[in-house]
């Protein structure tokens, strides 16, 4: 059985799009926005992005309907999408219809691992209710790693957010009447939405998948059976792969429905830990290439391009068949 570390960074068109949407004043809806410096200038904007929270939401429900697809263990939120994972002794019992809390650290992590293929994989953080449990506390490090997508660094000084005006109508009915609630017939609000060249950024390390991570004397133990391991390690990867071709992440889209395009991407599939070179600006792609070069853990790079011959869902499956035939070994 082997691990594989699989990394991908590339550039994606969005536009007009609504995806993390942060808080509303009034009847006007506001675009998630974060700082950013242009290269060179050090002049800093403050452009739109959609956070690594939405995108690790997006992802982790994705994996427990594919997990639950296959037969492995999926909680009882956690299926439903409801990532508390854990948080303390009330969420555990529910979610694992357990009546009492294991007695050490050790037997409580054994059993959301075991019980969960997403809390094995996306991790999870335990704190006791004001010490009811024997167990105060018990953190498990995600496996996967997302980060913010900002525009890329050439699109920063031409990203613009956009209001947009929408109204609903109820005049003519019965909801109406005269006066000031007929003023009200007519509701204005405003959307923000944005378009940009926007980057993505995600790392697997299979390595603990499955496996204890909480003690330092426990540190790799098996938790789960070595078939299921490499079950999970699988469905881990092809989770990502249907999470990625079918940009399953971000709110308001069932009215604010983006227009959705890869620029490039690369995609490294190792036997340790080597990650793509941010794809921030145009020359990551020339970067990984080279970093190749010096530094091989039996590396292998899939990259897509516009002008390429095959599309981005073929390279990226491409990849996905060689980490599982790896992890399969």
């Amino acid at each position: 059985m082997g691990d594989v570390f699989f990394s991908f960074r590339g550039r994606v068109y969005i536009n007009a799009e609504a995806l993390n949407m942060v808080e509303s004043i009034g009847n006007y809806v506001k675009h998630r926005r974060v700082p950013v410096i242009v290269p060179g200038t050090y002049v800093t904007y403050m452009v739109p992005a959609i956070s690594g929270e939405s995108i690790a939401h997006g992802y982790q429900y994705v994996l427990a309907q594919k997990a639950v697809e296959k037969g492995l263990p999926v909680c009882k939120l956690c299926r439903h999408g409801i990532f508390l994972k854990s948080t303390n002794e009330s969420v555990f019992m529910d979610s694992f219809d357990k009546k009492e809390i294991p007695k050490t650290p050790e037997e409580l992590e054994k059993e959301i691992v075991a019980g969960c293929v997403v809390e094995d994989v996306g991790g999870f953080l335990y704190a006791s209710e004001k010490g009811k449990s024997k167990v105060k506390n018990l953190k498990r490090t995600s496996n996967f790693y997302v980060g913010y997508m900002i525009p890329a660094a050439e699109a920063l000084i031409n990203t613009v957010v956009e209001p947009q005006l929408h109204t609903r109508y109820a005049l003519g009915t019965k909801y109406v009447g005269r006066g000031e609630r007929e003023a009200r017939g007519q509701m204005i609000y405003y959307v923000e939405i944005a378009s940009a060249s926007y980057v993505f950024s995600y790392d697997l390390d299979t390595r603990y998948i499955g496996r204890s991570t909480y003690s330092i004397d426990m540190a790799g133990k098996p938790l789960v059976g070595k078939d299921e391991m490499i079950e999970r390690k699988i469905v881990a990867l092809e989770a990502f792969a249907e999470f990625l071709t079918e940009m399953m992440f971000g709110a308001k889209k069932t009215r604010f429905l983006p227009v959705i395009d890869w620029e490039s991407f690369v995609v490294a599939v190792s036997d340790k830990p080597w990650t793509v070179p941010s794809p921030f600006t145009k020359k990551y792609i020339e970067r990984a290439t080279k970093k190749l070069e010096k530094i091989n853990k039996n590396t292998k790079l899939y990259i897509y391009k516009e002008e390429g011959e095959q599309g981005p869902e073929e390279v990226l499956l491409h990849a996905v068949e060689d980490a599982t035939e790896r992890i399969k070994q």
